[in-house]
């Protein structure tokens, strides 16, 4: 392995963080240069092992890209796989062939889905701070309200 990065985006447009193939111009992981370079793991070595979740939903490389970036995931990582998801089931909504049943099915799964993002949003925002930032700016104004209509400062 090279000493330098892969110089490709990822599937979600942030910059790849896998190791360069030695030699690669520009520098491409194995997975960008289109090599099968050091693919797969050696016999017995389940360390990347994909279990289906998201393999079955993803292309190779959206795969590729989730092994590759596995220890340095976020929850912006899950709330971008989240999307992607959902956007593939609605593409499925477009389908004339789909029966009633069918196409309640995929209502339901998305109305979970998007309700499954909007969690991840929130967790994400309550990490960040910003959440603490929103609560004591409301708290700060209710304070500011009452003050004045009191007539005092708080």
């Amino acid at each position: 392995m090279s000493k330098t990065k892969c110089s490709h985006p990822t599937a979600s447009g942030k910059p790849c963080k896998a190791w360069a193939v030695k030699d690669s111009n520009p520098p491409s992981c194995s997975s960008h240069s289109g090599l099968n370079v050091g693919a797969g793991a050696p016999q017995g070595n389940h360390n990347a092992q994909s279990h289906g979740f998201y393999s079955d939903g993803m292309t190779g490389v959206e795969v590729a890209d989730l092994v590759a970036h596995a220890d340095n995931q976020t929850l912006d990582d899950e709330i971008a796989v989240a999307r992607v998801m959902l956007r593939r089931l609605f593409e499925k909504v477009g389908n004339p062939d789909l029966s009633t049943e069918e196409l309640a099915e995929i209502s339901k799964i998305a109305l979970t889905a998007t309700g499954s993002i909007a969690r991840l949003l929130r967790s994400n925002r309550a990490l960040s701070g910003e959440a603490a930032d929103g609560i004591s700016g409301a708290i700060a104004q209710a304070l500011d309200e009452l003050g004045n209509e009191w007539g005092v400062e708080l």
